[in-house]
């Protein structure tokens, strides 16, 4: 059986005279998924957040909610609404006023109608009870949810959240970002979430699209998108990352893992890009994917710790690689377990990973290729 669509961009591009901001951009929003649209500032995920809201036509290309194209549809006739990154609350109101606002704007139902539907949305946000507050009685938090109830008491196909958590402080956003995941799943809405958070992206979304300078570089679950990247770009910009810089392909070790020497140093990885023996390549590893064990080792890397930073739960520990014949040196986030290493700086230490916490891929600027002997 197929997956109902509520949302579809079909070749979509968009541009502002000379710039363009979305470049043939195509995607399906499964009903009742979470999907974020994920990139830097001035990737194009808030121009596609608009033309999806009917703020911003297409240049070219087709939008469809709920299997209606709405290129021409004006936006209070669309079946989405949107929660902006500023709330935009009306003080003088209090919590009821505020959810029933849109409704008293499209009219056609009488005031015992509309206080109803707004305490049954606020209720659907667990909020029951708190109408009759004023916005500035009430906390951050519970701010978040009156805004997404005046969007969801018009039953929209579609919720367009644009960076919402984004001015709150970090203690009360690490505790929305779940919240507002559960709300999703429970009421059964589509979201669409515009974010340049990847720890947002990845915490709430069943779905992200990356994207950067106007077009989409992967559409992935967030696990897929952490550990198989598809391009240079997502690799660097998703979680964090060692990046090392113009290695050589020695042999490709079969259809999925390559073998990169850096400065006579054999390194492991997945091959992100198709590679051949002789590439350039640079290579990602995921500094909590590596196996760091105190004294040498015969199978791992030879290294000497030059740097720990305490950070709460782990600490990063910076490694230079003794045996490179070039300045070489990783990170490796070793978490605070009774298993744990008690290591410290000028320890020498003997690193190693599993070949998919490494991605290889050419490098996208190549003016930084090292000229090796």
């Amino acid at each position: 059986m197929s997956q109902e669509i509520d949302v579809s961009l079909v070749h979509v591009t968009k541009r502002f005279g000379d710039l363009t901001a979305v470049d043939d951009v195509s995607f399906d929003i499964p009903k009742g998924s979470f999907f974020s649209v994920l990139g830097p500032s001035g990737s194009g995920k808030t121009t596609i957040l608009r033309m999806i809201a009917g703020f911003e036509t297409p240049t070219s290309g087709d939008i469809y909610i709920g299997g209606e194209r709405v290129n021409d549809v004006p936006p209070n006739k669309r079946r989405c609404n949107m929660v902006f990154q500023r709330l935009a609350l009306f003080p003088m109101m209090n919590v009821l006023e505020n959810v029933t606002f849109g409704l008293r704007r499209r009219g056609g139902m009488s005031k015992a109608e509309m206080e109803k539907l707004a305490e049954d949305a606020l209720a659907r946000v667990g909020l029951q009870g708190l109408g009759k507050r004023k916005i500035n009685q009430i906390s951050g938090g519970q701010q978040q949810r009156v805004a997404l109830a005046r969007s969801l008491v018009l039953d929209p196909t579609v919720l367009l959240l644009d960076e919402p958590l984004g001015s709150l402080d970090l203690k009360l956003r690490q505790a929305m970002k779940l919240e507002l995941k559960h709300l999703q799943a429970r009421m059964g809405t589509t979201f669409v979430y515009i974010t340049h958070d990847q720890t947002i992206a990845l915490a709430m979304s069943d779905t992200i699209a990356v994207i950067n300078k106007g077009k989409i570089e992967q559409i992935a679950p967030p696990e897929v998108l952490y550990r198989r990247p598809a391009t240079h770009f997502v690799a660097s910009f998703v979680g964090e990352n060692n990046k090392l810089l113009a290695g050589r392909v020695t042999r490709q070790v079969d259809d999925q893992v390559c073998e990169v020497d850096f400065g006579g140093i054999p390194m492991v990885g997945r091959m992100g890009d198709p590679l051949k023996p002789g590439d350039t390549v640079d290579l990602f590893i995921r500094p909590e994917m590596i196996l760091l064990r105190p004294g040498k080792h015969q199978d791992g890397i030879l290294g000497k710790i030059t740097e720990i930073n305490f950070d709460g739960s782990h600490s990063l520990i910076a490694v230079a690689l003794t045996e490179s014949s070039r300045p070489l040196a990783i990170n490796v986030k070793l978490q605070h377990t009774e298993q744990a290493p008690d290591v410290a700086v000028g320890d020498i230490v003997t690193l190693s990973w599993r070949w998919d916490a490494a991605n290889a891929f050419h490098p996208v600027d190549q003016s930084h290729i090292e000229k090796e002997a």
